[in-house]
């Protein structure tokens, strides 16, 4: 029977987790089965009458326990089993380089998404230009396979982001929470794929920017990092436990 995503409004009203834990029930009940995709998140909000902020959040939470997949272009897919690498009752489990990638991620998902919003309304023409300059860069870098300057770029790219948010107080945020997520750009979870995919992602970060739209870089944002972290998971899942990657 499909699911009447109107009956999910008074419990998605009491906040993101809440919503989560019914998806989560509908998921385990088969009612959501896998391969089922999940409606788009504006949709989804305005059948529960509700921000995308917080239906965002509960699909993130979903996908941390390993219940959806998310991926840009495609949307939100039911996988229908929780991965034990990202069962929160199963962290204990982690080993410290795995938990301390999946902390990174999540903190990065936390913070940078509304960062990237504010920029959109305040960045520069000179701001602007610095992000496609470090852009450019990293481009040239790429095709020289020059992996060391790439993860110093991303980095830079991030950072710079935070700073057309023009608040010293974000800017410095970033700037530390840009030393904490080394794990999460170590060269070990590096691949072809990763790297190409940081990139057409960082474009459409500045495209968002460029255009000033702050639901766009958000967006852009959150599902640049839910990709980041998915590559970073099936990296883990091979078997490899030691930080590595960028973004």
């Amino acid at each position: 029977m499909p699911v009447d995503w109107t009956l999910l409004a008074p419990e998605a009203a009491l906040g993101p987790h809440r919503l989560a834990g019914r998806l989560q029930g509908l998921i385990e009940e088969g009612r959501l089965a896998p391969g089922e995709r999940i409606p788009a998140e504006r949709e989804l909000a305005e059948r529960l009458r509700i921000s995308r902020a917080s239906v965002r959040e509960a699909l993130r939470e979903l996908e941390l326990r390993g219940l959806v997949n998310r991926k840009p272009g495609r949307g939100t897919i039911v996988t229908g089993t929780t991965r034990p690498d990202l069962h929160p009752r199963q962290l204990g489990d982690m080993n410290d380089a795995a938990r301390l990638v999946h902390e990174v991620m999540d903190l990065r998902s936390a913070v940078e998404p509304p960062v990237a919003a504010r920029a959109a309304v305040r960045a520069t023409e000179s701001d602007l230009q610095q992000l496609a300059a470090l852009l450019s860069q990293a481009e040239l870098e790429r095709d020289r396979e020059n992996l060391a300057a790439l993860i110093e770029l991303d980095g830079a790219f991030h950072v710079a982001v935070a700073r057309a948010a023009h608040n010293p107080m974000l800017t410095r945020l970033l700037e530390a929470t840009n030393e904490w997520v080394g794990p999460s750009r170590d060269p070990q979870y590096q691949t072809t794929e990763r790297l190409v995919a940081s990139l057409r992602a960082h474009r459409r970060i500045l495209a968002a920017l460029i255009g000033h739209d702050s639901d766009a870089a958000a967006q852009a944002m959150a599902d640049h990092l839910s990709e980041v972290q998915g590559m970073i998971i099936d990296t883990l899942g091979r078997g490899v436990h030691d930080p590595a990657e960028p973004s």
